[in-house]
């Protein structure tokens, strides 16, 4: 990919169970140190984007993706997070899980899904096009 470019995957929350809805609120790497020198945007999505594996680019439109912080999931609904990672410069740049936190009525909750992203800027036999 160029610099800039976003590489884009999904978290599929599927099915929620709960009696009430739940609100998204934050996303962000498991571990720190593995998000240096990238860029992200982070989004929701109960349309196409619920189902994004791995893609280029960001599509909010083609995708049905609404900002994150204070999106709803009702009972009975599947959604997704989907995460957008690039970064300025060349290099392979891995992040191995990110945290969700969401809260339902008063109570907060913080999980984490061990959905990755990797990121390969630049080109050369380490970074295929």
């Amino acid at each position: 990919m160029r610099p800039g470019q976003f590489n884009v995957t999904s978290i599929p929350l599927v099915k929620y169970r709960g009696s009430r809805p739940a609100v998204l609120l934050d996303v962000r790497p498991a571990v720190a140190a593995e998000a240096r020198g990238l860029s992200f945007r982070y989004a929701a999505s109960t349309g196409s984007g619920a189902h994004i594996g791995l893609a280029r680019g960001w599509k909010p439109q083609v995708w049905a993706l609404r900002p994150l912080r204070g999106f709803e999931i009702r009972p009975g609904e599947s959604a997704a997070v989907v995460i957008g990672a690039t970064a300025g410069r060349n290099g392979i740049y891995l992040v191995h899980s990110f945290v969700v936190s969401y809260r339902v009525g008063g109570t907060h909750y913080r999980t984490r899904y061990r959905v990755g992203i990797k990121t390969c800027i630049g080109t050369g036999p380490s970074c295929p096009n």
